[in-house]
């Protein structure tokens, strides 16, 4: 399953220089996201991203200054889709608890866009130094949102223990192996059916006694 591209509508329409900046700007995010987790960064060209966005050459140059640019900025897009879509500060759904309901839209949000769990779950080593750099940046911006989420919750649930940035990353480190190793052994179609078991871990970490 692929993430999907979605092109501008030709000839006249009616979004603004901004929606058209920032629809071209995330397509070619979302290229670089397929792309480098697909095929690997090295041997990815402009040529291959720009195709695959659907937009010009030219378009590419005024948002990003080269392909490297644009794959690492790829890694942020990746850290703020989590963090909008499944840590965004809002009230689980009624007679949910707020575990299951955040890994509820953790796993929609990987089965629409397979591809952030490439990005964040691949072995950044293996992707370069500085993938490797922003891959850590990302998973430490997702445990800062965590922690805040976490502190959101208690306001309405005092009974909830504080966390910690490193337990916090602790759990970012456990979901993003049980959903790598998910992906890889038996594909995408396979995450949903990680609810109950990430829960379950989510839920152990969470509280566990403080050190």
């Amino acid at each position: 399953m692929m993430l999907t591209l979605k092109s501008l509508p030709k000839g006249r329409h009616n979004l603004s220089r901004a929606q058209v900046e920032a629809s071209q700007r995330t397509r070619l995010l979302k290229a670089a996201v397929e792309l480098g987790t697909e095929r690997g960064f090295a041997p990815l060209t402009l040529t291959d991203i720009v195709r695959r966005a659907g937009v010009a050459r030219s378009t590419f140059y005024e948002y990003f200054a080269d392909k490297e640019q644009c794959f690492l900025e790829a890694f942020d897009y990746a850290a703020s889709r989590v963090l909008e879509r499944v840590l965004a500060l809002e009230p689980p759904p009624a007679g949910t608890s707020p575990v299951h309901a955040y890994i509820a839209k953790l796993l929609e949000l990987c089965v629409q866009e397979p591809g952030l769990v490439r990005l964040v779950a691949a072995d950044a080593e293996a992707l370069g130094p500085a993938a490797a750099e922003r891959q850590r940046a990302v998973r430490d911006r997702i445990a800062d949102g965590l922690v805040r989420l976490r502190d959101f919750l208690r306001r309405d649930e005092p009974k909830f223990a504080p966390i910690s940035h490193i337990r916090a990353l602790a759990i970012v480190g456990a979901i993003t192996e049980v959903l790598r190793h998910t992906f890889y052994a038996s594909g995408i179609d396979a995450l949903p059916k990680l609810q109950a078991e990430l829960a379950a871990v989510v839920l152990a970490l969470l509280e566990a006694p403080p050190a």
